[in-house]
């Protein structure tokens, strides 16, 4: 019987099973563990510092996705085995984009309305109390355009190759031939994508942010391990929120 490496560099045998080996498992393990512990230290570090509080977040997700595409060149992989590969069906992935942004984006108010009925305010930063990092964002074009760039290379990218791409295959080998491994898998980068965005938008936005990265966990096996739509309904969230904040649509706060 021969084997072989499937898209997440699993090994599979001729029948197709799944095959993850104690040595996959351990890689595993070690990419999570540095993956995770990069972007809670450096976030630890700036948050304490007043002139970088704004850029926190940022900066620890660029700082843990150097650190997993180092761990993917470690392990022989690349971006493209988690979701990044040229899409097959232009047609498809703009259905599937539409999908998720509407699923997103009505799963992010469904719990934002939820958690500010039955938790009330949640915490949060004392300084993102009056707007925080956007406060300066109503019509202010120059903010805005700052933050749209940000919104596609941070949001649209970053967060969606490492939380869904690289965090879900990783949990997945590591809990893989476990009862509701999957689940898991699905589950625990979800809830530390919620805890990234607690800083500044408190218990509640952790809580809708964390059920939106539920839905876009499902949604990233359901299109086969596509990350584009991912990356572009991400981005045009995130461009509408900004948007309306510039506007005054949206107050900033």
């Amino acid at each position: 019987m021969t084997d072989k490496l499937n898209m997440d560099g699993a090994a599979t045998t001729s029948t197709g099973q799944a095959l993850v080996t104690p040595e996959l498992k351990r890689s595993a393990a070690i990419d999570i563990a540095q993956v995770v512990s990069t972007l809670l230290l450096v976030k630890s570090i700036l948050v304490e510092v007043e002139a970088l509080w704004t850029y926190a977040g940022p900066i620890s997700l660029l700082a843990a996705i150097a650190v997993a595409s180092w761990r993917l060149m470690q392990n022989g992989e690349n971006w493209a085995d988690l979701g990044l590969a040229r899409p097959q069906n232009m047609k498809v992935t703009l259905v599937w984009t539409l999908a998720a942004l509407v699923l997103t984006m009505a799963t992010g108010v469904l719990l934002e309305i939820l958690t500010s009925a039955f938790a009330g305010g949640g915490g949060g930063d004392a300084r993102d109390a009056n707007g925080g990092r956007f406060a300066d964002l109503p019509g202010n074009i120059y903010v805005y355009l700052y933050w749209l760039a940000a919104a596609w290379i941070i949001g649209g990218f970053v967060e969606e190759m490492l939380f869904r791409g690289f965090l879900i295959t990783r949990f997945e080998r590591l809990f893989a031939r476990f009862p509701f491994g999957l689940v898991a898998a699905v589950i625990l980068p979800a809830i530390l994508f919620g805890q990234s965005h607690y800083y500044y938008q408190g218990l509640n936005g952790a809580l809708a942010t964390g059920a939106v990265a539920m839905v876009s966990g499902i949604l990233y096996l359901l299109m086969k391990r596509s990350l584009w739509p991912l990356t572009l309904s991400h981005g045009l969230s995130n461009t509408i929120g900004l948007t309306l904040i510039y506007t005054g649509v949206q107050p900033a706060g």
